[in-house]
């Protein structure tokens, strides 16, 4: 009984955390999509993306991995280049 009571302490802990420094995490994402929007064409090429990879990110909800969900859309890319 002990281990059950201090796993569901352990998760509630956990999600409270998550959601107390979910406006630190929402600040960051926004400021590194400011600073992709900025970058030129030839910037974001050297980091391996292209202008409508910032734009397909951007358009994504907000609860959305949008890390996980750029870097499958940039894999296919990159496999390509490599090979």
């Amino acid at each position: 009984m002990i281990p059950s009571i201090a796993r569901q302490a352990s998760f509630a802990a956990a999600a409270l955390k998550h959601a107390l420094t979910w406006p630190a995490r929402a600040g960051a994402a926004r400021r590194t999509m400011a600073q992709l929007a900025r970058m030129s064409d030839v910037e974001l090429r050297d980091i391996g993306l292209v202008r409508q990879d910032v734009v397909d990110v951007g358009v994504l909800r907000r609860d959305a991995g949008r890390s996980a969900s750029a870097e499958r859309h940039v894999a296919p890319r990159r496999a390509k280049l490599a090979a």
